[in-house]
């Protein structure tokens, strides 16, 4: 059995917002040599109150990690997420965040609405099978998971490679991005 190419969340650089009020880790993308890309899984580190960069054209869904909670506003509306919570909005939408405590971090999920549907849940001990074409990725939420026997420390990843089998234990999230059809000329 070959190993899993795991992401070691411990060796991940921070990155500045695309606005510079924050940083962020890239767990894992589909971006190209010229650093294009159409999803994106990364952490942010929510330290004080600020803004969100915008993102035009693309959708985006945050969970809480923790410690403790955030409050964002979304276009004037207000959320408060608890560790394990999550959100979805528009890139364009204007968002501001505020810790309510120290050490805060948060799974974003960015990709282009007009070629995914991603979504997140929760899991523990499984099997999955990712089929050809659609990204499954697994993050570790506990200090002691496992993926086909390679452990894993809290916020280390993986892809579930297309068409195999991995088997988890402990609990992760997971997400999957799943290809929208595309609609031909002769069919709108």
């Amino acid at each position: 059995m070959q190993a899993l190419p795991v992401v070691r969340y411990a060796d991940l650089s921070a990155q500045p917002w695309k606005n510079g009020k924050g940083v962020s880790r890239t767990v894992l993308s589909d971006s190209d040599a010229r650093g294009a890309w159409s999803w994106k899984v990364s952490v942010a580190e929510i330290s004080q109150a600020q803004p969100y960069s915008q993102y035009p054209g693309i959708q985006r869904i945050q969970v809480a990690l923790g410690p403790g909670e955030i409050d964002l506003n979304i276009g004037g509306q207000a959320h408060r997420l608890h560790a394990g919570e999550q959100v979805a909005f528009a890139g364009e939408d204007e968002v501001s965040v505020a810790p309510l405590g120290t050490g805060f971090l948060a799974l974003n999920l960015m990709f282009v609405g007009e070629k995914w549907e991603a979504k997140v849940s929760t899991i523990g001990a499984a099997s999955l099978r990712a089929t050809s074409g659609e990204g499954k990725i697994l993050v570790a939420l506990d200090e002691y998971c496992r993926a086909d026997g390679e452990p894993l420390a809290r916020l280390d990843a993986l892809i579930v490679p297309a068409e195999s089998q991995v088997t988890t234990a402990g609990h992760f999230y997971l997400v999957a991005f799943t290809p929208l059809a595309k609609v031909s000329d002769s069919e709108a």
